[in-house]
Order: C-alpha cells, then structure tokens, then sequence
C-alpha cells in the first residue's frame, strides 16, 4: 500500500491523516529484533513488532515492506495484523482500511533476548493476547513467541492457542486464526501471487514484484503473471508465509483491498463467514497474502510459520547444538558442537550436518574465572566431522553460559545447548570445586584404552607378562570418583610401586619404584618405565600400586601380571654322565630305569619356584630322533623336573627308560604355569617362548624355556636280558631219534625272543642294530657260541649240536628285541640207551654285561630215542601172497619196543631191495607191494603168490633189504619187471643204524596139514 491509494477522495484522505496523527500520538507498546540490521544485504531484517500484532519489516537501504520504512507500528497506515474469530466475531486491529469488529486484550511485548543479535543466534520476543469471554468463560487466548535468527530474510512466529473448554466452538462456528499483511515488496506495490511447496515440504503462499504497473489500490491490470505455481529466477525479494510445524488451514493472495470485505464470494476477504479462497493472483496487481488456521474443538493448539521478506532462502541447518554434561570438577571437560537439520532435542545422529564446512567459535560467559579451552575455541563441522569436540578445565568453582558467535551460516533456529546429564535444553554449565583425581590405575600403553571399570565391570584394564631382564612400561591412568579418566590431573610427587599381590590387592612388598611428575598436558596418563636392572627376580603375582601423598590418593592396579625368568640352563651335577657327542662307545654307562642320575634346571635369578616341566616331542635321542623314552624323578610324576627353589630345580633321582643318549632340544624343558595370571586372560602369547616381544605394547610368550639344546646325557644301557619262548618243534612230534637230523628238518627247532629290558620292566627299543656302531651290545646273534647252549639234566650218550638244518640260528635286533630260531641235534650215542627227555638252556651276556635274569633260561624239553628199524622174517604157501610185518622200535632200556607214536618215519618201496634169490623162486615171480602205511610204529608189506610154473611151485625164497643209503647195484622188484632199487631216505641210516633185513620163503608151512575139514 502507499500514501497515493487515497488520493481520488481527498476528504477521506484528510479524515485518515487526522486519524492517522491521532493513532501514532497514541500507539502501543513495539519491539525491535535485530535493532541495528536492514540497512544492507548483509545485516539481515529489522523487524517491529507491536503488541496488537501489526509489524514493519526494513530491509537492504532501510525501505519498508509493509509500507514506507518511517511507518512502524502501532500505525494506522499498516494494514496488517493477526486477526481471531471467535464465536462469529472477528477480533483484531484495526487501520485504515478495517475497523474490526471486536477487540482482543494484548498484554505488553517481552522483553527481546538477547538484546543484541549475532550470527546463528536466535532473537526472541512474545506476543499475548485474549480474545474476549463470552457469558459462560473466558475466551480463547494466544501466545506467539517470535523468532528471528540473524542474518535471515525471515521471523519465524511459534504460536499457542488456547479454547477454553466451555468456549462456543464446532465445525459450523469455528476458531480461525488469520495472519493478514498488505504487502509492499520494497515501494513497487505491485504483485503477483504465488503458491508452491518448497524442497523442505513445507508450503508458501506470498506475492513477488513483476515488470509493469498499477494504480494504488488497483485490482487485475490484465498484466499476466508469468508463474502462480513457483517463483521466477533473480528476484531479491519476496513477501510471503511458509509453514514450519503444522500445515496452513487456507490461503489467499489477491488484491490488498479484498480482504477487508465482508463478501463471501470474494476469495480472500477476512470478514465473510467462509474459509479463504486457497487462491492467488495470475495478473499483476495491488497485492495482500493471508494465511487461515482453523479449530473446531476445545483444546490447545500449537503451529509455527515463517513471514518471509526477500529472499526464500531457508537456512540449510536448523539449529546449532552444544552439548554439555551440565557440571564438571576442575578436570577437563569435554562440550560437543554439532549442527542439526530438524528441531529434535538432542539431534539425533542421522540430522547432524555431514557436508560442506560451518564454523564459529563457542563462547563462555563470564570470562572469569579463567577457563583453558583445548585445542582453542573454534568449531568446525561438516564433512570432516559431523561433531567437533572442544575440551575445557576451569580453574575454580563457577557457572558459565555457553553460546556461539562468528557463525559462517546461520541456523533457521538458532543456537541451542543440552545438558546430557538430565536431558534438558540448557546453556548453564557449572565447575565445582573438585579434585581431578579420586583414584589411579595401571594398565599396559596406548593404543590399549582405559576402561571405567564402574561402568562396565566386565571390561578389563590389562597389565600383560613381563620378561625379567627386559625394561617395561606401564601406563598410570588418574581416575575420577565416578571411574571416568581425570584428564587434567597434575602432581610433582607421584609414586609407581611394584609390589607383590596379596589376595587380589597390592601388598606393602615393594618390588621395585618410580617417581613421576603429572602434568595437565598429561592428559591425566603417563607411561612410566621400568628398566631391566629395577627387577632383581621372577614373581608370579606383581600389582602396580600408585600415591600421591600431597593429595592423599592412592590406587592399587585392578589387574596383576607375572615378571617371568627368561629362561633355563638345563646340566647335570655328574661330569660323566654328559657329553657333546654321543658315541655307542662312551665307557661310561647307566642301566636304564634302574641307575639314578642327577638333572639340573636354573633360571639364573632367585625367584623362580615353579615346576619344570619336559616336553616329550622335544627330547632327542643320539640320532636325532624324538626319544621314546621317559625322563623322571618320580614315576608318579613323569617328564616332570621337582619343584624349584630360589630358581633351581634340581634331582639326583632322575631315570631314563631307554639306552644310549637322550638330549633336550630347545624347549625341551619348560614352563607353562609360571604366568597363569596372565595366561588366563590372553594377557601372554599362548604357547609361546618370545623373550622379545610382539607387537604395541609387547606381548611376550607365556611360556619359557632352555633356550638352546643341552649336551647329550648317557650312555644308558639295558638293566637286563628276558627271554621268552614260542612252540618248539621235535622232528617226530612228540620225540625226535638221535641224530634224526636233515637238511630240511631239524631234530629240535626252539623259537625264542630276547628282550632287552630296562629297569621298571620295558622294553628299551634302542638297543638294536649290529656291529660296533650299534647300541646293542649283544652285537652277533648269529654266532652259535654267545648262546652257551646247554641241556638239564646233562645228555648221556648223546651230544648236543647245530642242526645241519641251515642256518641253525637265525635272528637279529630289531626296536629292543631279537625274535630267534635256533635247530638242534643229538648225535646217535654208540651203543642203545633208554629214553632221555631234557631241557635245552641258553645264557646270554652282552659285551657290556647285561645279561639274561636269572643267568640260565630253559628255551625247552625235548625227548630223545634210541630207534631201529626192524623186518621180521616171513614164510607161507606159494600159492597165496605173504604179508611181511616192518616195525619202528626204540631201546626201552631192556629191549627194544614198539615205537607207537612214530609219526614221522617213512621210506620209498623202491628202496627195498630184493635179493638173494634161492630154490625154484626167481626174479620178479613175487612183486612187492606195501599192504599197509606205517600206522602206530608198524607197517606191512606184501608180496604176491609166486604160483606155479608149468607143473613146477616156484617155491624158495628171497631176501628184503632196506636201503638207508645207497642201493648200491641192488635190485628190485615193484612190478612184474625188475628194476634198480632206490638210494636210501636222506639220514634214516642216522637215526636208525644199519639196514634192516629178512627173507622170505615161499613153500615152507608152518603145520604139516595144508587143508583140514572135519564132519560132523
């Protein structure tokens, strides 16, 4: 609107202008946000605010945008204002153009806070106002909190509205809201209307200035608008309302004059009993926007808008966030800033800024006493951090209002400030007059982090495994009431102990101490060093313990760790006993798991009083290969060394269960239960032996050992020879004749094994091998004599020999034991001898002199006869074959008998030889044949009827020799054709002396009746 709209009725003009001077002589009370801007671009709106609600806005050169810059409220001329209307009643302002029909009770605008303004920081100032009771209460009232944040093209009203309950409201009489304004858009006047919803979602409806021109108070000029549904580009102001929280009921822009009408077909006026129209302008004209908010019900509502004058920017954050834990000691405290694009307090982590760069620098009000800001007090936030942290530390007690200034973008909400410690919306910050330190803590170096083990018992504070001789760091952390690191805690007369733990707590045994100086740049943790001369000895359970006597705190470490001893030198007390070759020579010898010997195990420092322990897979025996033998004291304990004591474990009862040489290779003795306090909890590498250590800060190896191999100990020997025995073989089953010996057969086959023992009764699986290389010193078990056979009772007649059976003694040593045969014969004695059965034993000794306990072992008995072969003469009718009887007969001391078990003598037929042929029987007239196999020590032979040859008996006889050996020429006679007879069955001569013969006649009976028949 300008001052020219009236100038067609000058009498009306007149009129106003008295009414005019009248109204500013009498106007209400006004505020001002950002009392010293809108002079240039660069300072942003100067916003007036009257207590009835009408505004005037100066922007850019001071120009008014709701009229000429010199009309401020309360002015009759600004034809703006926030309108209610109640139970049909339209409550507001009134100005020139309006007088409304009622009036709503204002109370005096607030104060503005703060008085000055400043980039990002918010300025406010409220509104009140009641719209009047009506005969049963009190009417409904409204509280708008105006904002205005520095140095943005918009205020920002957050309103409240109160129905009273008994208030007269429905859908057909409602409670509207209205927020009118003639707008002016910088002295042009002239508009166009538009409505669109911004990138936000948030909804605009205003007007923007377009080329061309129009009367005052002129309606449509017929000058088109080029867009009602978005803004044309360039434009340096534009006068319009934006939804922030709550959506717009309705909307119109239109000419200025329209909305003063009562009209309901006119789309904008205020007065009508309908809604406004949800319309704007398409041509240019003399322009007014309005925005509607409707009630319908009881109740208190809350809604929030922006009026914007120039530009539609919207600030691209809505509010910067300092967060603070409301109160602090005088130890560092750690305030958060952080800009946030919604309103929620606290933001919440997905609404905090992550592009781009906002800075500005927190304020601390007042500036004593003194705070140290840490690293200064500028802030940055964006895309290299979404939050930046800012550490302060008071120097007494006091309470301080934290805020911002210098903001490089300002926030559509303004600086805002929550206390995390009761979650409140708060700028107040108080530092109390508290030490920096409760408590202190020893833990292992960065990058380990210190645990508030008050908040979180479950975690750990570690201190890790120490190597004794190795220098050491521990890291002294200053620790608060509430268990959270002191980060500004100074001291000059801080003690580290070292102390042995007693029951889970520092004891009052101290190891080894530092002095250390504490200083706030410290950050509230210091690394202390332990060098390798501090600790003079091994200890299972060592805490850090921590004073400060000028404060009177102390502090015991929550965890204990082990100093542990390098290593151990393992020896041995006997000279003899060790050597750095092993050779199958040495002289000096041990009977293995029966001679005693001494090992030594030191650590080399006094503390030391663990139990060693020996790793079998690194035990070597002199080959180099893993031994399978057993190092021990103690048999209930094995591959154990006795406990120490002042670092020495030491025995003169060790034994060891094999022969030759054991070595233990590196690690071959050790300890892995020395640093169970540490092991338990991963604070040592697991079955590691690192003297070194690994890593930031160094973990050493939870075990240690020799650290390189020992000399070789030895040489063992068996403690002894076993003998045991198999099934022995007699070559006649259960007899063997004398000197029934082949070369196929032996008389007397005897298996056994000899078993080198060591002392608890194993077998030493090392003594084995030949030749003087060997550690089987019984090194030719092939040679007949190192058995020393023998027989029990002694043999009468007869010797004990090989058997011509080869070889005769077979075997060798293999793993600790010799598996033999040995073939034996007894030689036929010269004249018969009864029976003799025996037992055959050996002897045995090595060259070192193990031998077999008891001296004499029975490998075992053995029957021996002495055996003939005999053929019984036979005579009977030529006419009828005759059966002639072979028996195998033993002396039986007073003659010869039967040799019933013979199981084992047999002979060709052909080796029978058929000879000395007398009266008529010739060659071949008779044939021999074999009636019945050797069965029980008898056999029979046959040989066919002779008969008759023409008229003539062949009758005679002939003799049967078996040959033992050669036939010599002999001849005989298995078929009709005479034949040679066969060489004698190989040794038969041996076992049974000389050739049996007998004749056998044909024709001679022995009655003189030939054929008898008796009748009865």
């Amino acid at each position: 609107m300008t001052v020219f709209r009236w100038k067609h009725a000058t009498v009306i003009w007149l009129l106003c202008l008295v009414s005019l001077f009248s109204a500013e002589a009498t106007k209400a009370a006004t505020v001002t946000l950002n009392a010293n801007g809108g002079s240039d671009s660069s300072n942003g709106l100067k916003i007036f605010i009257n207590d009835n609600s009408q505004i005037q806005v100066q922007r850019l050169n001071s120009s008014g945008q709701l009229y000429q810059p010199d009309r401020t409220p309360a002015n009759s001329r600004l034809d703006n204002g926030i309108y209610i209307r109640g139970n049909n009643t339209i409550y507001g302002p009134d100005h020139f153009a309006y007088n409304a029909p009622g009036s709503y009770t204002a109370q005096a605008m607030t104060a503005v806070t703060p008085a000055n303004a400043s980039a990002g920081n918010a300025q406010t100032t409220r509104s009140q106002f009641t719209v009047p009771a009506n005969n049963i209460g009190g009417g409904p009232q409204i509280t708008i909190d105006w904002s205005y944040t520095y140095p943005y093209d918009f205020v920002t009203a957050k309103v409240t509205i109160n129905i009273p309950l008994l208030y007269p409201v429905s859908s057909s009489n409602p409670v509207r809201y209205y927020h009118v304004v003639d707008t002016y858009l910088g002295g042009s006047d002239c508009g166009c209307g538009v409505r669109y919803v911004d990138t936000n979602g948030k909804q605009v409806a205003g007007t923007y200035p377009y080329a061309g021109s129009c009367s005052s108070g002129s309606g449509n000029t017929n000058v088109q608008c080029p867009s009602s549904t978005s803004l044309p580009a360039n434009l340096d102001v534009v006068e319009s309302f934006r939804e922030r929280d709550g959506k717009f009921g309705r909307y119109c822009v239109g000419n200025y004059q329209t909305f003063w009408s009562n009209d309901n077909s006119v789309a904008c006026a205020l007065a009508k009993t309908g809604q406004l129209g949800n319309t704007v302008n398409t041509t240019l004209t003399d322009t007014g926007a309005a925005i509607e908010y409707d009630f319908t019900s009881p109740g208190t509502y809350t809604f929030s808008y922006d009026f914007v004058v120039g530009s539609t920017l919207v600030p691209d954050y809505d509010h910067l966030e300092i967060r603070h834990p409301g109160s602090s000691s005088l130890c560092p405290v750690d305030i958060q800033v952080m800009a946030c694009l919604v309103s929620t307090m606290p933001c919440p982590d997905n609404q905090l800024i992550n592009s781009g760069s906002l800075t500005g620098t927190l304020t601390i009000s007042p500036s004593s006493p003194t705070v140290t800001v840490t690293p200064d007090a500028q802030f940055d936030v964006g895309s290299d951090r979404t939050i930046d942290t800012i550490t302060l530390q008071g120097s007494a007690a006091a309470t301080y209002t934290l805020g911002a200034t210098g903001l490089s973008k300002g926030p559509m909400n303004g600086i805002k400030c929550w206390n995390t410690a009761n979650n409140s919306q708060s700028c107040s910050f108080t530092m109390t007059n508290t030490a920096c330190v409760n408590t202190f803590e020893c833990m292992e170096s960065a990058p380990i982090k210190y645990n508030n083990l008050k908040a979180d018992s479950s975690k750990r504070n570690p201190l890790y495994t120490k190597v004794l001789g190795q220098s050491f760091d521990v890291e002294v952390v200053a620790v608060l009431a509430n268990g959270e690191q002191s980060n500004g805690y100074n001291s000059s007369g801080l003690k580290v102990d070292l102390v042995t733990d007693s029951n889970n707590t520092c004891s009052t045994n101290i190891i080894a101490t530092k002095s250390v100086s504490f200083m706030a740049s410290d950050g509230g943790h210091k690394t202390v060093t332990f060098n390798a001369s501090d600790v003079k000895q091994a200890y299972t359970k060592v805490r850090c313990q921590v004073s400060d006597a000028g404060q009177n705190k102390s502090g015991c470490s929550s965890d204990n760790f082990a100093i542990r001893p390098q290593s151990f030198t393992v020896s041995t007390t006997n000279t003899s006993l060790s050597s750095t070759t092993p050779s199958p020579t040495y002289t000096y010898k041990l009977k293995a798991g029966t001679d005693s010997f001494n090992l030594t195990a030191v650590t080399g420092e006094s503390g030391y009083n663990g139990t060693p322990s020996i790793d079998t897979s690194k035990v070597y025996q002199h080959d180099g290969v893993v031994t399978m033998g057993q190092i021990s004291y103690d048999p209930i304990t094995p591959n154990k060394f006795p406990a120490a004591s002042s670092g020495t474990s030491s025995s003169d009862s060790f034994k060891y269960s094999e022969v030759g040489f054991f070595q233990f290779a590196a690690q071959g003795v050790y300890d892995d239960t020395f640093t169970a306090v540490d092991k338990a909890n991963g604070d040592c590498d697991n079955g590691g032996f690192d003297n070194t250590g690994t890593g930031t800060p160094k973990k050493y190896g939870c075990n240690f050992g020799n650290t390189a191999a020992s000399s070789f100990f030895g040489r063992f020997i068996p403690n002894k020879f076993v003998i045991t025995t198999g099934g022995s073989k007699q070559a006649c089953s259960t007899f063997v004749y004398y000197n029934q010996d082949t070369s196929t057969k032996a008389g007397l086959e005897i298996p056994f094994t000899i078993t080198a023992q060591n002392g608890y009764g194993a077998t030493t699986t090392y003594y084995t091998g030949t030749g003087p290389s060997s550690y089987a010193k019984f090194n030719n078990p092939s040679a007949w004599a190192n058995f020393n056979f023998s027989t029990n009772p002694p043999l009468v007649g007869g010797t004990l020999s090989q058997s011509v059976h080869s070889p005769a003694l077979q075997g060798g040593w293999s793993g600790g034991k010799a598996a033999m045969t040995a073939r034996f014969n007894v030689t036929r004695p010269a004249s018969p001898i009864a029976e003799q059965t025996f037992s055959v034993t050996t002897r045995v000794q090595d060259s070192d002199g193990v031998a077999t306990d008891p001296a004499t072992i029975t490998l075992s008995s053995a029957t021996y006869r002495y055996g003939r072969v005999a053929i019984t003469p036979a005579h009977g009718s030529e006419l009828l074959p005759l059966i002639v009887p072979v028996e195998v007969q033993y002396w039986g001391g007073g003659g010869y008998r039967r040799s019933s078990d013979d199981t084992c003598t047999s002979f060709p037929l052909n080796t029978i030889a058929m000879k000395n042929y007398r009266g008529n029987l010739n060659a071949c007239e008779t044939v021999l044949s074999v009636n019945s196999a050797m069965n029980n020590g008898v056999m029979s032979l046959r040989l066919s009827a002779p008969g008759v040859s023409g008229t003539t008996p062949n009758t005679g006889s002939v003799d049967l020799d078996l040959n033992f050996g050669s036939a010599g020429g002999d001849r005989t006679c298995t078929s009709s054709v005479q034949s040679n007879a066969a060489d004698g069955t190989d040794g038969l001569g041996g076992w049974f002396g000389a050739d049996p013969s007998a004749r056998a006649t044909f024709g001679i009976y022995k009655a003189p009746i030939i054929y008898m028949r008796e009748n009865f």
